[in-house]
């Protein structure tokens, strides 16, 4: 019986050391995840920070103002994005100054083609071509 005793309190010491060291160790590992999370928060901080000082902030106020304020046509950007290529490509061949060689019409088609040419990212002005191509030269699209 004394000898299950002495059994018992040894194991109980060894349980008490073992579980002090144990709350030595998730201190330890509790402190540590503290400082992560405090770093984490200082780099999440720092982040939003940068954002919101992009290159645009060292532009002056009044520039940003007349910027936002700017009227952009929406249609004509969209347009040109997605249509001039095709509509280029189509008056680039049907005004193409060699179609007109030794003709009266050769000039008119070299000044069209030139304006084609230079505006061919912008569909407005394609159209307003393709316009000018159909009365003074006379092709239908």
């Amino acid at each position: 019986m004394t000898q299950i005793l002495l059994q018992i309190k040894s194991d109980s010491l060894a349980m008490a050391t073992t579980s002090s060291s144990n709350g030595l160790l998730s201190s330890t590992w509790f402190w540590l995840s503290i400082v992560e999370f405090i770093f984490i928060i200082f780099l999440l901080i720092k982040l939003k920070k940068k954002k919101t000082e992009l290159a645009f902030s060292d532009l002056p106020k009044d520039k940003m103002k007349t910027a936002k304020s700017s009227n952009i046509d929406m249609d004509n950007l969209m347009n040109s994005i997605n249509g001039s290529r095709d509509l280029y490509k189509e008056l680039s061949k049907a005004c193409h100054p060699d179609k007109f060689v030794n003709t009266e019409k050769q000039k008119i088609a070299e000044d069209i083609f030139q304006d084609i040419s230079k505006d061919k990212r912008n569909f407005e002005k394609l159209l307003v071509l393709k316009e000018r191509a159909k009365n003074e030269l006379n092709i239908n699209f």
